[in-house]
């Protein structure tokens, strides 16, 4: 009766895995993440140089397909316009924190003070100056970045959340990218090409 019990209790749950098992799975998740990450890693972002190239010709986004199917898009990142510090004028912004109570008694400037100004601070076209938009008043010391080039970065999304994701890994795994793994066999869905198949 007892062994009827333990029948009925393992049908009725789901049994785990024994911890052996579990820490087994572990270690082969984890030297298959080491071996496959010095692979992986550098081509998550391998279009990051050539893109940035091309966004001189003024590309700015790749739009990655299989086919028909749109997987995602690779955009260049643009530093946006933006007051700040000219580190060639500082002494005159300094003059102008001390007037203005932007100094803390070590005599720099109080970095909240400096936070503010500069979210409040414009840049005047028709002057070429910057003022505090508070008071009106041309703030010296500053000076006007006009945003535009590229930052260095690239972001990468997915195609309508996760619909480029499914559709690059139905790909994948219908073997149709392997021509692309050629150089890293060990990534390839279904078997592994023969070495003179490679060749």
């Amino acid at each position: 009766m007892a062994n009827g019990a333990t029948e009925e209790t393992r049908a009725g749950q789901s049994v785990e895995p024994p911890l052996s098992e579990v820490g087994l799975v572990g270690a082969l998740a984890r030297l298959l993440n080491e071996r496959t990450a010095r692979i992986i890693k550098p081509r998550v972002d391998a279009p990051k140089a050539r893109l940035i190239k091309a966004y001189e010709g003024g590309q700015s986004e790749l739009v990655v397909r299989v086919g028909d199917d749109v997987i995602g898009r690779y955009k260049v990142n643009v530093a946006q316009p933006k007051v700040v510090v000219d580190p060639d004028n500082e002494d005159a912004l300094n003059a102008y924190a001390d007037e203005h109570g932007g100094t803390e008694v070590v005599i720099r400037r109080n970095a909240k003070w400096e936070e503010a100004l500069l979210k409040y601070a414009e840049y005047d076209e028709e002057t070429g100056k910057i003022v505090d938009s508070r008071t009106g008043e041309f703030v010296p010391g500053l000076k006007y970045e006009k945003g535009g080039e590229p930052t260095g970065s690239l972001t990468f999304t997915w195609e309508q959340k996760d619909v480029g994701r499914k559709r690059l890994m139905r790909h994948y795994q219908d073997g149709t990218l392997n021509h692309l793994l050629g150089e890293t066999p060990e990534l390839m869905a279904g078997p592994r090409p023969a070495a003179d198949d490679q060749r």
